[in-house]
C-alpha cells in the first residue's frame, strides 16, 4: 500500500463526519436521504445508530451524534499521525543516505540506482509502514479507553439500550482485548448490568474509568463524565 493510499484509509474519519454533517442537514431541510452509502467500511456501531434514528423518528438528532463521534475521532487520528510520520521519515533518510558511500567507492550512476530502488520501495511499502505505525499508537491503553468511553457516550445520547451501547463501544475501539472482555461476560449479562460492571477489570479500563462510569449512570450525564474523560485521554 503506497502513503497516499494509507493516508486516505487512515482518515476515513474526516470524510465519514462530512458526510453525516451534511445528511443532517439534508434531513433538516427535509430533503431525501444520501443516494450513497457512507463512506469507508461501515461499522457496526454507526449503522446501529442510523437504523436506530431512523426507527425512533430522532433521525436528525443520530445523525449530529455520529458527525460529532466521526469529528472527534479523526482529531485524534491526526495526533496519532503527526506521532507515527517519524518512523517514516527515518526510512526516507535511510533510502537516500544509506547508498551514499556507493557514489564514493563506485560511482555516482551507481548511487543513484541503489537510492532510486529504495525511494521505489519507500513510495510502494511506505503506506503500510504509515498504517502499521499508528495502529500501534492506537492500541496504547489511553487510545482505546477514550474511543470506548467517546462510543459509549454516543451511543446512549442515541438511545441505544445500555448493554448495546456497551456491546457496540467495545467493537469501536478495534481492541481485541477489550472487545473479548465483553463477550466472556455474555449478552444476558452485559443487557442487564451497569457499564461499571461490564468494564469491571477489563484491560485497558482502569477503576478511574470504571468509577465514572458509574457516576455517569448515577447522575445521567455522560457527556459530562465519559466525554470529558474521553477528551482528556486523547489530548
Amino acid at each position: 500500500m503506497n502513503a497516499a493510499s494509507a493516508f486516505r484509509a487512515i482518515r476515513s474519519g474526516r470524510d465519514k463526519a462530512a458526510y453525516y454533517r451534511m445528511w443532517h442537514v439534508r434531513q433538516r431541510a427535509g430533503l431525501a436521504y444520501p443516494d450513497d452509502p457512507s463512506p469507508g467500511p461501515q461499522v457496526p456501531f454507526e449503522t446501529a445508530i442510523v437504523a436506530l434514528g431512523m426507527e425512533s423518528g430522532k433521525l436528525e438528532e443520530c445523525l449530529r451524534l455520529l458527525g460529532d463521534y466521526f469529528t472527534a475521532e479523526d482529531r485524534m487520528v491526526l495526533k496519532v499521525i503527526k506521532q507515527a510520520t517519524y518512523p517514516m521519515f527515518l526510512a526516507l533518510a535511510g533510502a537516500v543516505i544509506g547508498p551514499l558511500p556507493l557514489a564514493f567507492k563506485v560511482g555516482v550512476g551507481a548511487y543513484l540506482v541503489s537510492a532510486g530502488s529504495l525511494l521505489a520501495l519507500w513510495l510502494m511499502a511506505g503506506g503500510s509502514l504509515l498504517m502499521g505505525t499508528v495502529n500501534r499508537y492506537l492500541n496504547q491503553s489511553k487510545y482505546v479507553r477514550g474511543r470506548l468511553l467517546r462510543a459509549l457516550t454516543i451511543g446512549i445520547e442515541a438511545g441505544l439500550t445500555v448493554g448495546r451501547a456497551a456491546t457496540l463501544a467495545a467493537e469501536a475501539t478495534g481492541n481485541a482485548e477489550v472487545i473479548a472482555h465483553v463477550r466472556r461476560s455474555g449478552a444476558m449479562a452485559v443487557a442487564s448490568q451497569s457499564l461499571a460492571r461490564t468494564f469491571a477489570g477489563c484491560p485497558h479500563v482502569p477503576a478511574h474509568a470504571v468509577a465514572a462510569m458509574e457516576v455517569a449512570e448515577r447522575s445521567g450525564n455522560y457527556a459530562g463524565t465519559l466525554r470529558k474523560m474521553a477528551e482528556l485521554e486523547e489530548s
